[in-house]
């Protein structure tokens, strides 16, 4: 897998990819995580070399307060299965929990695997189980 950068930053977010070529999305405290934000984060996995023939693992670090709108969270689940093999979001916030598990039920996202974790460790062990698999 080759990629053409490391760590890219949007308006709000962190992008990076870490040792394990795990892309790591990091959102600013207080980030509104809207379509324009959530775009723009697409359009950086793309200019990374991230897409339909070069999928990676995904993990989004919210342990600190975010938002996602409808019409963000409707982008990311349209669009994921092009750029992720599975996704891992961390944090330990009720309203987070009820956003994954609203994602899961609602986007049924089967083709992309979501889960939520309450560290980086358990988020990362869970993920390269896919890589296992591939």
């Amino acid at each position: 897998m080759q990629l053409k950068q490391k760590v890219c930053r949007t308006l709000h977010t962190e992008i990076s990819l870490d040792e394990d070529g795990i892309l790591w999305l990091r959102p600013d405290a207080n980030s509104d995580l809207g379509l324009d934000e959530v775009t723009a984060c697409f359009d950086t996995y793309r200019e990374m070399g991230i897409g339909p023939n070069n999928k990676v693992l995904q993990v989004i670090d919210a342990q600190k307060d975010v938002t996602m709108d409808r019409e963000g969270r409707e982008y990311a689940a349209q669009h994921g299965n092009d750029f992720f093999i599975a996704s891992a979001i961390i944090s330990t916030n009720l309203s987070i929990r009820l956003i994954v598990n609203f994602f899961n039920l609602f986007y049924k996202t089967k083709t992309v695997p979501f889960k939520l974790f309450g560290n980086e460790e358990s988020a990362k062990r869970w993920l390269l189980k896919f890589r296992e698999e591939l």
